[in-house]
């Protein structure tokens, strides 16, 4: 394929933050270029050729051809283009994208998508924890784009999130939606306790009832109209809602003042 290629040189002995490392860093570098930038590896920085073999041409497109759960980072400040990753990375991956697409084939450490504002990330095994979560002291989780988990998500998905979507195919680990604030998480398998907790506003999609804190409302079955029509504009909601002509609805955390809502099938 086009675009910049990295294949590691051999196994990381450390870790390697690759915060930075994105396409539109990489597209106006020479290859001569990209090989001096510094990247942080264990307690020094390095230059990428160091650790990376680098092929190609840059044209907006990184691939990073092996992955390992030592990749700190990876996507980390995306603003456009396409990154590629074959295989696992570890944690911060996509930590304040707002912009273009980060493809995982593997698995993702803690804090997959913290903070991002727009864009895409698709992740086809499990998250850590913390997916489209805040960082340690922000009080911002997801507010934008999508984020699509391909296996399970650990605990605290989507904590404190601002907006966005967050699709999840797998389970959902303790403390779903913990404090959030806006913004839609679908989730197709089992949902860990304490879902919810403290939400104020936002959605939850559930193909079974969850459990949740005390203080949600059960309000009864409602012939949702809205969600025909987000299935119908949402590409990523057209599979969890497909058949759902009414939901029931769950309104909490109403002992936090909140109104937040969580429909399961009606």
């Amino acid at each position: 394929m086009s675009g910049v290629s990295l294949k590691p040189r051999a196994p990381f002995a450390a870790r390697v933050d690759l915060s930075g490392i994105t396409p539109a860093v990489t597209c106006p570098l020479t290859l001569r270029e990209l090989e001096h930038l510094p990247v942080p590896h264990g307690g020094r920085s390095v230059k990428l050729a160091e650790l990376f073999f680098i092929e190609g041409a840059p044209d907006g497109v990184l691939l990073i051809e092996i992955g390992d759960e030592r990749l700190d980072g990876v996507g980390a400040g995306m603003t456009e283009g396409e990154l590629i990753v074959d295989g696992r990375v570890g944690a911060w991956a996509g930590r304040g994208l707002s912009g273009g697409v980060l493809r995982i084939a593997g698995d993702a450490g803690d804090f997959l998508g913290a903070e991002m504002s727009g864009g895409r990330i698709e992740l086809a095994g499990t998250a850590g924890a913390r997916a489209g979560a805040a960082g340690s002291g922000s009080r911002r989780g997801l507010s934008g784009g999508v984020l699509k988990i391909g296996g399970n998500a650990g605990p605290r998905a989507a904590e404190r999130q601002r907006g966005g979507l967050i699709v999840i195919a797998g389970d959902a680990g303790e403390g779903l939606a913990t404090d959030m604030i806006a913004g839609t998480v679908s989730v197709a398998g089992a949902i860990g306790p304490l879902a919810g907790r403290g939400m104020k506003r936002g959605t939850i999609i559930a193909q079974a009832r969850p459990e949740l804190p005390a203080g949600f409302v059960d309000t009864g079955v409602h012939e949702l109209v809205a969600l025909r029509l987000m299935a119908r504009r949402v590409a990523e909601l057209a599979g969890p809602l497909n058949g759902w002509t009414s939901a029931r609805r769950l309104v909490g955390d109403t002992l936090m003042g909140g109104q937040g809502e969580v429909l399961v099938p009606g």
